[in-house]
């Protein structure tokens, strides 16, 4: 019997190499990788992704975190699977040279450090489109490469509150601003960078021409609310806060439901639904009442309606509601804690997470890809790379150094898979 051959990837024979740190550049080279790519995670022993600090005990025994706890941060290893990871120090003249030979070999560059450090570096664009003509170079500094604020040092726990988010994300009829529950800039600003190297790698088929992308992580966040701004600058009115109220369908809202913190999401979005959604309350008269004859009267009487479905919900198992709701063709959905996210039916049935067995971390279920391709579908193909695990292949295999010229990069503190973790 034949074996099946596995689909091709939709990124296979694109090499990326990843400067990135933290989340948001990360983020768009994880993307990249569950699409195909070859990602090399670069780092060095002076200055490795700080993500990998960000420790917890996790499934480790007894809380000890070993010899190495720069490998079993939960964070660093969810962003870079399927990715290879090198050391090399860009300060020393053969670490600098060691990457210059990479980026003649890849067909992406991308960073997130601040404004005008890769050009200290000498590793600028107009440098590395020397040593690459066609070579795309994302480079993605919290406020741009130009403008007032080029010089100024964000990350993503600030961006929705620079960009207006924060202020729309409040409770209902209260003017205080909330922050997401994450740092909303870094995933935002990774998913557009992501789109913009395939728009890049799409360019460069048809043209042969490379590009720079400057991609502002301030305004990428800010794309996220472009239609209020452009309300705003047309009839002068701020969106405010509105709770998880929505524009257009109503009622639309969070509704708490038996046990601790236990809610449920329900959406109303057209007459019909409404009239479904009495009749699954057992309250049927309601669709026929003229305070909630059409969506603009149910506006008008949300705190009614609220009132009513919070009545209905208090007693019920939240996942019940949406079972029953469902049926019946209304969109319902239960709040849930990372525990019922595992648990659910439909995040296992889509793969949602996987699971990952790292050296030394150990086996855990890290989350999947983000979407379904037919043809080319991505998967998570091995672990996030160990500190500079992958040395030997990449400055070995690729490049074709020796391993006498490679023992001599880690004597000399060029590469390594050891911090220096000072003292």
């Amino acid at each position: 019997m034949t074996t099946p051959k596995t689909p091709a990837m939709a990124l296979e024979g694109v090499r990326v190499l990843d400067f990135s740190r933290i989340w948001a550049g990360p983020h768009a080279t994880k993307l990249l990788a569950d699409m195909g790519a070859e990602v090399i995670k670069v780092e060095s022993t002076r200055a490795w992704d700080p993500h990998r600090m960000i420790i917890g005990s996790g499934n480790l025994p007894d809380g000890e975190l070993g010899d190495d706890p720069w490998n079993r941060s939960g964070w660093f290893n969810t962003l870079h699977m399927s990715k290879y990871g090198v050391t090399a120090e860009m300060r020393h003249p053969k670490g600098k040279a060691l990457l210059e030979e990479l980026v003649s070999i890849s067909d992406v560059v991308i960073e997130n450090f601040r404004a005008g450090l890769m050009e200290r570096r000498g590793l600028g664009y107009d440098e590395l489109k020397k040593i690459r003509p066609d070579l795309i170079v994302v480079s993605m500094p919290a406020f741009g490469n130009t403008g007032p604020w080029r010089d100024f040092i964000q990350y993503g726990i600030g961006q929705e509150q620079l960009g207006g988010i924060a202020s729309m994300n409040g409770y209902l009829d209260d003017p205080s601003p909330v922050k997401s529950g994450v740092n909303f800039g870094d995933p935002i600003s990774g998913a557009h960078a992501a789109g913009a190297v395939l728009s890049a790698l799409y360019h460069r088929r048809r043209t042969g021409k490379g590009l720079f992308i400057d991609l502002s992580q301030l305004e990428s966040s800010i794309m996220t609310i472009g239609e209020h701004l452009l309300g705003f600058q047309m009839n002068g009115r701020n969106p405010g806060n509105r709770g998880n109220r929505h524009p257009v369908y109503a009622p639309h809202g969070v509704y708490r439901c038996a046990g601790d913190d236990q809610w449920v999401t329900i959406a109303v979005s057209s007459d019909s639904e409404w009239q479904s959604l009495c009749q699954v309350m057992g309250m049927p008269e309601l669709a026929s009442d003229s305070r909630f004859a059409d969506i603009l009267a149910r506006h008008k009487h949300h705190d009614e309606i609220d009132e009513i479905i919070s009545g209905w919900t208090r007693d019920k198992d939240s996942t019940d509601v949406m079972n029953d709701l469902q049926r019946q063709g209304v969109a319902a959905a239960p709040v849930l804690k990372g525990e019922g996210i595992f648990n659910d039916p439909h995040v296992q049935e889509r793969g949602v997470l996987e699971f990952v067995d790292h050296p030394a971390f150990g086996p855990y279920f890290m989350p999947g890809l983000s979407w379904k391709m037919s043809e080319t579908p991505g998967r998570v193909r091995w672990h996030a790379p160990m500190l500079g695990e992958h040395n030997l292949r990449i400055f070995g295999e690729l490049l074709g150094m020796g391993t006498d010229a490679i023992d001599a990069l880690y004597a000399n503190g060029v590469s390594g898979i050891s911090p220096e973790l000072g003292e």
